[in-house]
Parts: structure tokens; sequence; C-alpha cells
């Protein structure tokens, strides 16, 4: 099949990966010490919610980093660039709150590390993906589409997240005023890029039909679930339980680390690993 390119393995999926992990161990162990170790200040709640998802993905861009055919990380690809993208316009959004002009060593590094990577990723992005375009090889066709009951909660849960993180990115002045516990504006317009991230992931991955080809993304929302939800049983007393913000924290959650499981379930019950039907057409890609 189409392989990977050298060069988007090297300039995007291992630096990411070991980019996402780094954030995680900056974020989720110590989320209460943002103040001094990050690139901006922020609850120990957003810190571990964040550092659930750099997790996440950091697993998810290993497994991909170690694919050998394009169309196992295309999907993987399509969402990291995207994240980056977002996460760049909500940097650049609230700039101020970054640690840019001083304070702690490690937090004033640490944005200017952060500021430099996000603003780097676009155009080594274009080039990996130059490429792998380049790259040429033949693409397995499709196999037939998913069953409703599998399609349907990916394409309504991705659909649902996509507009969530819209709206937290286009106003998020407005939700930090009512957020159930303290967050600024750049902590809610990256927890909406993580949303719009996930989303825009499960639709690309019911687009791909075979569930195999996406396992490493099913990894990454199983562990950010778990991670998340982990983390808010851990900061629990800072959160208003009583504000409905809250709660749709954890069914977010509670729905990634559902699909993820069920994800790895159903492509085990449909495409089990030892059947390895021919491909009824190849095409050149």
């Amino acid at each position: 099949m189409r392989p990977v390119s050298p060069v988007l393995r090297t300039l995007v999926l291992a630096p990411l990966a070991l980019a996402a992990a780094w954030t995680f161990l900056t974020l989720w162990p110590a989320a209460g010490s943002t103040d001094s170790l990050f690139a901006w200040a922020m609850s120990p709640v957003t810190a571990t919610l964040l550092g659930s998802a750099y997790g996440g993905a950091a697993v998810m861009l290993l497994l991909a980093a170690r694919a050998r055919s394009w169309a196992e990380v295309r999907v993987v690809t399509a969402a990291s660039c995207l994240l980056m993208l977002l996460m760049l316009a909500a940097t650049l959004a609230d700039r101020a709150a970054l640690h840019l002009h001083g304070g702690p060593v490690l937090g004033f590094f640490g944005a200017w590390g952060w500021l430099a990577v996000h603003l780097a990723a676009p155009p080594i992005g274009l080039v990996a993906l130059g490429a792998q375009y380049l790259t040429r090889g033949p693409a397995p066709a499709r196999t037939p589409r998913l069953p409703w009951w599998v399609a349907g909660p990916m394409v309504s849960g991705g659909a649902v997240l996509v507009l969530l993180g819209a709206v937290l990115a286009l106003r998020p002045e407005g939700f930090a005023a009512h957020w159930p516990w303290t967050a600024r504006p750049l902590d809610i317009r990256a927890l909406g890029a993580w949303a719009a991230t996930f989303g825009a992931a499960l639709l690309l991955a019911s687009r791909e039909a075979e569930l195999r080809r996406v396992r490493s993304g099913m990894a990454a929302l199983v562990l950010t679930g778990l991670l998340g939800l982990a983390g808010l049983v851990r900061y629990g007393s800072r959160i208003a339980w009583h504000q409905p913000a809250a709660w749709v924290a954890v069914l977010v959650l509670t729905a990634l680390l559902g699909l993820g499981l069920c994800g790895y379930g159903v492509s085990a019950l449909l495409d089990p690993p030892g059947d390895r039907r021919p491909p009824r057409e190849v095409e050149l890609a």
C-alpha cells in the first residue's frame, strides 16, 4: 500500500508525539504548578483536562509514527494539523496571557517555546504534506460503509464536538464568566480547540469506514477520557458542580471513553484480525 513518507514521519508525527508527551508531563502530574512550569497560568482543572488530551494525543502519534501505510495515519495527520492551527489561533488571540514578558524562568522559556512550536508547525506541515503527496503507491479500496449503529454515534458525536469547539472559540469571554471553575479566555479557547479536533477526527474516522485504520485514534479517545475523568475527581473540590458546564465536561469525557472502547470492540467484530479479504479494486493515490 501507499507508504508513509519518511519526511512526514520525521518532521510531523515523531516530533509532535514528543511535544505532546512533554506537554502531558508538564500539565497533568503538576496541574497545580502551571504558573511556574507552563506557558501560561491556569486552573488545575483546566490543566488536567488539557494534559489528558495531550496524553491521549501522545499515544496516538507514537502509534502513528510506527505505522507503515498512509491509510493508517491520514486521520491522525489531519487532526494534528487542525489542532496546531486552532491552538495557534487561540494563542495569538490571547497572547497577553502567556509568560512572554517575564515571570518564572521555566514559564518564560515555556511560553516562547510554545509560541515558536505553533508558529513553525504550519510551514513544516506543508512541506511534510507535500512530500506525502509525492509518495506514490497503490491505495486499498474502501470497505463497505459502516453500519448505521456504528456510524451514527461517530457522526453525531463528532458534529456536536465541532459545534461545541466553535462556540467556545468564538465566545470565550462570555463562557469564562460563568465557567464552573476559574478560567480565562485562553483556557476556554484551548479547550474548544481540542473539542473541535476530537469532533473532526470522529467525522473523518467515520468516512474511513475501516475502524482498523483509526485504532490509534481510538486509543487517544480512551486515554483522554480516563485521564480527564480522573482529573475531575482529583480536583472535584474546585468545581462548581451546580453549573451545567461541569456536567457537560463529564458527559464529553464519558462519551470519548465510550466511543473509544466501542471502536475497539466493534472493529474486532466487523473487521477481525484474521479477516484479510483482498480488496475489490485498487486505485493509485
